[in-house]
């Protein structure tokens, strides 16, 4: 008899009194075992949400299958494993895993053929793409709000969220209002941010409230709140809300901060705000030597000799430069094309898979219409009471709308793979060429498109690459040079559960 693991998960509580509730979950696979003669020798249940990799118990099962050496996870279906790359990836790392979706009736393993492995990734996609559908939903709405002048964050220093007819309103703050005009007087007179701040503390208008930083004082005083203004995430709206300050007042702070940051020479530093002190995490800074070198040295924040250990930009330059460089080599000509045939290849399947997936939906979409429709003429007849009605009616119609959100992902999946996987190595074949013509802002863009942690440490840089570039320079076949089908249909495969949405939209927006 072999040994197994259950893993049930719900993603929400309204799940819970489903039936995708856990019980109902370990229920059928306890049943499945039962009939497969597998031993469960432990269950693994969470009740929370798979936005993000890194659940608990999810956690808890891998190093629990690989400490006690156990190649059999029984689970319900895709969706109630995983939906992100992240967590695909981690399982299929195990050796000899072998991954029961019981209400699907597909066991993946290592030998299994690619033709299910292809298909059991685009479910994944598309459960990922789901969770991107509903994230985009939320931000419509956040983003119609704000269109309307209604800012969604806590209002700043001078103003109060309140409710006024129980709908959420920002007003000002009387008594602190007098705090942020009598501020902005004193810097547009001439007093510095720190002056300003011991004299508002002598004139005792920091009476009841601890003393703001004086990041606290800059944030204030560039914010464009305070002139009916709202900034988010770089965008100047109109506000609803009543102006602070005049608009003269505010347009002079702003140009004494521009005369007080205007700069001896205009020499831009391509690197500043990327790159940490090896030795103890503080940013690099940059500074000009003798009118035409610069050099980038740890802020020295956090004491030591750190500020000493020097580095030239040109030899920051030779390093990434080599490293696009490297990127740019790492798919030789000769293969792009088939590549491409490959991905073509594969988006066909893909499609083909989708319009199957599409048909049940519809199906099923039908099936919930008769119901609900059914269930009213019922309720006309006097069949069922009104409370009845309002269950099953609001039941049924979650799970409608449900279906009509999973098709509209489906829809729009369809070319994201393969115009996003084109886009990749169009980039991977331009990067060096890109990356020479770019403006500093462009340059860090690009650099943080293709890895993080940049580290400098002992005349040492150091990246670490994200996880599609460090495939792609690291890829044992293409160092190779195979050019056989299989060969280049398992790279794609591979290339693809690395590949997400989000890195697409990176991508158009660095190329």
């Amino acid at each position: 008899m072999k040994n197994a693991v259950i893993y049930a998960r719900v993603s929400s509580k309204g799940q819970e009194k489903e039936g995708f509730s856990i019980p109902a979950q370990i229920e059928l696979l306890e049943n499945y075992a039962s009939k497969n003669s597998f031993n469960i020798i432990k269950k693994f249940t969470e009740s929370e949400t798979a936005k993000k990799a890194g659940r608990k118990a999810f956690n808890e099962m891998l190093a629990y299958i690989k400490e006690k050496n156990i190649n059999i996870i029984l689970v319900e279906k895709t969706d109630r494993l995983y939906r992100n790359f992240k967590d695909y990836i981690l399982l299929e790392d195990i050796k000899g895993l072998e991954i029961h979706l019981v209400k699907e009736g597909t066991i993946l393993s290592e030998n299994s053929k690619s033709h299910e492995k292809l298909i059991h990734g685009f479910k994944v996609l598309i459960a990922k793409n789901y969770i991107d559908n509903l994230r985009e939903e939320i931000n419509k709405g956040r983003e119609e709000k704000i269109k309307q002048g209604g800012y969604p964050h806590k209002a700043p220093v001078g103003y109060k969220n309140v409710r006024i007819n129980s709908k959420a309103e920002i007003v000002i703050d009387e008594e602190k209002a007098v705090f942020v005009k009598r501020l902005f007087e004193l810097y547009a007179s001439g007093f510095s941010a720190k002056e300003a701040q011991r004299k508002l503390i002598d004139e005792g208008l920091y009476s009841n409230e601890k003393v703001y930083a004086k990041s606290a004082i800059l944030k204030i005083l560039h914010d464009p709140f305070y002139i009916g203004k709202m900034e988010i995430k770089g965008v100047i709206y109109d506000g609803k809300h009543e102006p602070l300050i005049s608009i003269d007042l505010y347009n002079k702070v702003q140009k004494m901060f521009n005369q007080s940051k205007a700069r001896t020479h205009d020499v831009q530093f391509d690197y500043t705000g990327l790159i940490k002190c090896g030795h103890c995490g503080c940013q690099l800074t940059a500074e000009l030597k003798k009118g035409r070198y610069i050099y980038y040295h740890c802020t020295g924040k956090r004491g030591g000799n750190c500020k000493k250990d020097y580095i030239r930009q040109e030899d920051i330059e030779k390093v990434f430069a080599a490293l696009i460089d490297k990127i740019a080599h790492s798919i030789p000509d000769d293969l792009f094309e088939e590549i491409k045939q490959v991905i073509k290849d594969m988006q066909r399947t893909k499609a083909d898979y989708e319009e199957v997936t599409q048909e049940s939906i519809l199906k099923q979409i039908n099936t919930l219409k008769k119901r609900i429709d059914s269930l009213y003429a019922d309720k006309l007849d006097g069949i069922i009471t009104q409370e009845f009605w309002e269950e099953k009616h609001n039941k049924w119609q979650q799970e409608k709308d449900l279906l009509y959100t999973k098709l509209q992902s489906i829809s729009k999946t369809s070319d994201r793979f393969y115009e996003g996987s084109n886009l990749l190595l169009k980039f991977v074949k331009d990067a060096p060429q890109l990356y020479s013509r770019s403006c500093p802002d462009k340059k860090r863009a690009i650099l943080n498109l293709i890895g993080s942690n940049f580290v400098y440490k002992d005349k040492k840089l150091s990246v670490e690459l994200s996880s599609v570039f460090n495939y792609l320079i690291n890829n044992p076949f293409l160092k190779n040079g195979g050019t056989q089908r299989a060969k280049l249909e398992l790279f794609v495969s591979n290339l693809q559960k690395l590949f997400t949405n989000e890195f697409m939209f990176d991508l158009e927006k660095a190329a």
